[in-house]
């Protein structure tokens, strides 16, 4: 439904420009390409800021109504060519969100006009978490077919930079996470001890790079269920990625002191003694996982990958082919055999 709004040549709008409205004058020999063009960076703007807004074109920034003069085929071409544009946008926005209202402007004898206009371009508000993408964790922003963005604040609209664009989406990641956060610590308000939400937590956590909600939900739940070596792994994983290799390997060593076998968890131990340059040390926990787990062609790659960080290429070799017995298309196997033989053929030469 069309907003109805009167408009009196060069009296002054009562509305003013702020977060919600802006006024644009058209001075262009060719009105339409400059009102398209604005309504595609305006309705991208209020989009990105998730806000509704109003873009009227024909209005000073004094707020002076000056008008447009378009004719009846420039007004059919501005609506179509609006449309047409906007299906250039990456992703697609729905017909629903946005609206063009084109208004007579009257004169002071309130006669109207029959082609001295006001273009009111009407953005609907939708929901911040609309722009958040489950799958890969991430906002994303409305940005035109050339890679623009813009973002409506204030009173004006701004074009992105990489930085700018790198710092918004941060910005909106740590503040949905927050939120996430918050509903998460209210359902364990009511259930502490669910582990499912537990872990809902722990990995919120690690997206916000929260260490201290970090360390204490992994305490909780190996608190829950002090045998799950699952759980037990998966904390030393946390500050593996964040490069605390001498506290992953203590989370390790309390682990092995529940299940000394646990060929999962002496992987583990494996991986980031070998990240820290300390391949004998790699080399017994693989050995030790292997004991526990002897068909496991991962543990044979890994164990041949260790003897060549070791120097000892024959017996990498060995091992690689030990784990393409037991599965002949690993890939990784091939992969890490085939490197080790040309490390060998270069220390030849």
């Amino acid at each position: 439904m069309i907003e109805q709004i009167e408009f009196i040549l060069l009296e002054t709008f009562d509305r003013e420009e702020g977060k919600y409205v802006e006024f644009k004058t058209i001075e262009s020999t060719k009105p339409v390409h400059k009102i398209v063009d604005y309504a595609e960076e305006y309705i991208i703007g209020f989009l990105n800021a998730a806000v509704e807004g109003n873009l009227y074109l024909g209005i000073n920034d004094l707020g002076k109504i000056v008008g447009i003069t378009i004719d009846r085929s420039q007004r059919d071409e501005i609506q179509k060519r609006i449309t047409d544009k906007l299906t250039n946008i990456d992703p697609v926005i729905p017909p629903s969100c946005y609206d063009v209202y084109i208004h007579f402007v009257n004169d002071a004898e309130d006669k109207q006009s029959d082609s001295l206009c006001i273009v009111q371009i009407h953005v609907s508000q939708i929901e911040e978490d609309y722009l958040y993408k489950a799958s890969n964790g991430t906002y994303w922003l409305y940005e035109t077919k050339g890679g623009s963005n813009y973002l409506k604040k204030a009173s004006s609209c701004i074009k992105l930079n990489p930085e700018q664009i790198a710092q918004e989406i941060k910005y909106r990641n740590q503040k949905h996470l927050r939120k996430k956060l918050q509903d998460i610590n209210e359902k364990l308000a009511k259930e502490p001890d669910n582990q499912s939400i537990l872990w809902e937590k722990v990995n919120i956590a690690k997206f916000m790079g929260d260490i201290q909600t970090m360390d204490e939900t992994y305490k909780k739940l190996i608190h829950l269920n002090p045998k799950s070596s699952k759980t037990r792994v998966a904390y030393a994983s946390a500050y593996e990625n964040i490069g605390d290799f001498e506290v992953a390997l203590s989370i390790l060593n309390d682990a092995l002191q529940v299940d000394e076998h646990n060929s999962d968890v002496l992987k583990k131990q494996g991986s980031i003694f070998l990240m820290s340059d300390r391949a004998d040390e790699a080399l017994r926990a693989y050995q030790d996982a292997l004991k526990s787990n002897p068909d496991d062609y991962t543990i044979l790659t890994k164990i041949g990958i260790t003897f060549r960080e070791l120097g000892k290429y024959k017996d990498s070799i060995y091992f690689f082919n030990c784990a393409l017995a037991k599965y002949p298309s690993y890939r990784a196997a091939k992969y890490e055999k085939k490197k080790t033989y040309l490390k060998m053929f270069q220390m030849d030469i």
